[in-house]
């Protein structure tokens, strides 16, 4: 019996998710947090830490469960805050096995005798995405300084899935909400099932304290709204702010073709949204050896910056930047 499937009754739970038995001995398992309101309504699935270097949001979900009135909640809200522990315990992208596959934001649905990576993804598969109206994929800029504002859905969801998710990331209200290739994930699993997804990407990691708090509250807020516009809490839903709609397409990178010392021009989150011309400078890439300057990073496109990183060593095609191209993008 899937622990979805068991919940019955107003109030909160937490129960362990089994994966496998490790070769050290311990046993793999992840955790999923149920809140049940008193009243009838959707179930609202929740993910982070897909990426274990992302780790923002598993804590933006702390504060949105802990403030949630179970009494005046309808429906109710289903969130595995780490969904790679693996990755999580070694503060990287993908999970530490001696196989391929190892990225878990592309290997939903997963297979219960795949590798670890694929495992994890069939046990959430089979205890989460499976029983939920919609679902929220929450990512942040993760190891190296990386700032993004947006959400994303997928390009390629049936039209009636695909605006309902367009609904749900405008929900969000942030600035870009971008029309992405999302194959392999959580969300492009679900809108196979007719289930409106979104997948935030907000904040970052060792940011600093202002930044921090203001992308938390930022995200609870949205998360909340999305609540809203499912019925589910009581607030606003319509977007309060000027919206970019974007597809894979209009996505233009500006990344370094050396490794070295990037010297960041675009590195507070209040330039997310900036406009930025054709051969404007991102950023220089310094020889940590020599001092030199060894290349400059110009945008190739006129538009809207959606991505950017703080100044620190990278290495060549490292992300770096990354513009809406203003041209075939679109104001929602």
């Amino acid at each position: 019996m899937f622990a979805l499937a068991k919940k019955n009754g107003t109030g909160r739970d937490f129960v362990h998710l089994d994966v496998a038995r490790l070769a050290a001995g311990m046993d793999l398992h992840l955790g999923l947090h149920i809140v049940t309101g008193a009243k009838p309504g959707p179930t609202l699935g929740i993910l982070t830490t897909v990426h274990g270097d992302e780790t923002m949001a598993l804590m933006a979900v702390r504060r949105l469960l802990d403030g949630l009135d179970v009494a005046a909640l309808s429906g109710r809200v289903a969130a595995i805050p780490v969904a790679n522990p693996l990755a999580l315990s070694a503060f990287n992208r993908q999970t530490p096995e001696q196989h391929g596959k190892t990225d878990l934001h592309e290997v939903f649905p997963g297979h219960p005798q795949g590798n670890l990576t694929q495992r994890i993804a069939g046990v959430i598969t089979a205890h989460l995405l499976d029983h939920v109206d919609a679902l929220i994929d929450i990512h942040c800029g993760g190891l190296g300084g990386r700032l993004q504002a947006r959400a994303d859905l997928d390009a390629s969801a049936p039209a009636a899935v695909y605006q309902a998710s367009l609904a749900l990331c405008r929900a969000f209200n942030a600035g870009f909400v971008h029309a992405n290739n999302l194959a392999g994930t959580a969300a492009r699993y679900c809108n196979g099932r007719g289930v409106a997804t979104a997948n935030p990407e907000i904040g970052g990691v060792y940011l600093g304290p202002q930044a921090e708090n203001d992308y938390l509250a930022e995200t609870v807020a949205g998360l909340r709204s999305m609540m809203a516009s499912l019925g589910m809490v009581a607030g606003a839903a319509a977007p309060t702010k000027k919206q970019l709609l974007f597809d894979f397409r209009s996505r233009f990178e500006a990344n370094p073709s050396v490794g070295g010392f990037l010297q960041s021009h675009f590195a507070s989150p209040a330039d997310l949204g900036r406009r930025i011309d054709k051969g404007e400078l991102l950023g220089e890439m310094v020889d940590p050896h020599s001092f030199k300057v060894v290349e400059e990073i110009r945008a190739p496109v006129s538009g809207y910056l959606f991505f950017s990183r703080y100044s620190g060593v990278v290495d060549a095609g490292t992300k770096a930047f990354a513009l809406a191209e203003e041209a075939t993008s679109k104001w929602l």
